[in-house]
Parts: C-alpha cells; sequence; structure tokens
C-alpha cells in the first residue's frame, strides 16, 4: 500500500512539473530571440500595411474608456485592409501561436497570429474577415505565410488578408507584461507618423490613443 502512494505521489509531482513547465514556457520565461534583433526594449513598431492603398478605412484606435470618437473601448488598433492585400510584420519576433476563434454574429470566425518579441511582449494580429462562413477562416488560414516557430523582421509579409465583407479588419495589439496599453510608445517615430498619416486620410483630428 505504501508503496502505491509513493507510485501515485511520484506520478503527481512529474504531472504538476509538466504542467508548470508548460506554462512557463507559454508565458515566454524560457524565449530567447538568440541575438537576431534587439529585444531589450520595444520602441521600434512600424505599421502593417506596404502602402496606404492597402487600407480603405481607419475606424477605431486604442481607447480606455467610451470617451473617443468610435464611442467604446478598444485595446488595439484596426487595420481595413483590401482583398489580397499583403500584411507586414510591425516588429521582429518568433511566431509563437496561432489561434481560432469562433464567436457569434455576423463576425463569426477569425484567427490570431502571435508574435512574441521577448519574455515579456507580444504582438497580436487578429484577422478578422467578417464572416459566418468557417470555410472562410480556412481560407485566410491558407494564405497565412507563416507557421508556429518561424522567425520575422520588422516589414516581412506573414499573410495575405481575406476581405469577405466591408467591415473585415485586423485587430493589432501588444501585451506586455500580461496588459495592453497605447501603442503609441512601442512605435517607431517612422512608424508613428505612417500611422498618423493613415489615420488623418479618414480622421484629420483623430489622435492614435484616447484615455
Amino acid at each position: 500500500m505504501k508503496k502505491a502512494l509513493i507510485i501515485i505521489f511520484l506520478i503527481v509531482i512529474v504531472v504538476v512539473g509538466l504542467f508548470s513547465t508548460y506554462l512557463l514556457y507559454k508565458l515566454g520565461s524560457f524565449f530567447s530571440a538568440e541575438g537576431r534583433y534587439d529585444d531589450t526594449n520595444l520602441n521600434y513598431t512600424s505599421v502593417l500595411f506596404e502602402n496606404k492603398s492597402d487600407i480603405n478605412a481607419f475606424n477605431e484606435g486604442y481607447s480606455e474608456s467610451a470617451s473617443c470618437p468610435w464611442g467604446f473601448e478598444h485595446n488595439g488598433l484596426d487595420y481595413f485592409f483590401n482583398n489580397g492585400s499583403n500584411v507586414i510584420a510591425a516588429a521582429p519576433g518568433q511566431i509563437w501561436e496561432i489561434e481560432n476563434h469562433e464567436g457569434e454574429g455576423n463576425n463569426k470566425y477569425h484567427v490570431r497570429i502571435w508574435i512574441r518579441f521577448n519574455k515579456s511582449t507580444v504582438l497580436g494580429y487578429n484577422f478578422e474577415p467578417w464572416t459566418t462562413k468557417e470555410a472562410d477562416r480556412n481560407k485566410q488560414i491558407s494564405m497565412f505565410k507563416v507557421k508556429v516557430g518561424d522567425w520575422v523582421q520588422e516589414g516581412d509579409v506573414i499573410a495575405e488578408f481575406l476581405q469577405c465583407n466591408e467591415s473585415a479588419h485586423i485587430h493589432f495589439d501588444i501585451i506586455e507584461n500580461e496588459n495592453r496599453y497605447c501603442p503609441k510608445k512601442y512605435f517607431s517615430l517612422d512608424g508613428y507618423n505612417l500611422i498618423m498619416e493613415l489615420i488623418h486620410i479618414y480622421h484629420p483630428t483623430w489622435e492614435l490613443c484616447y484615455p
């Protein structure tokens, strides 16, 4: 009986250890850029598009309350790409996860590419083709140019965009230590100027972020 209890105890210890290791891995605790780029401070992010003509609207920036032009809290930036446009990496990193989402309503199926920059910071590219058809999401996935484990540099093409509806867009956000912040601090000067030029095409008085 005692021997059986010892075996059960050891099995529990192993399972707990493996699960803890997996959680630490998912949280990026073991991540290293291995000298591929400067990962000490993300302050050189750029935009997701190659040309401003690839974008057909800008409807939502970052806001922490409803006191903003779009009237609701929004924790990222929405890029309204034209169908078939290239989507590029805003910063370097490793393709960490490709995550399927299934919601409700007209925007039922979408898929997110997570790119890890360093141990504490990941960038999310949520492809929302605005569709109720799972086949459309599968088509969007087939238009990805990267897979989990790949390394990308800023400006590399990570996908072509599938636009199923005029509301289709990519929701882009940056998560640092499990929190989302106004992305302005992460942009390079050139990158910030590019995103503001895009915004002001559609809304000349808008800011990137609102408290």
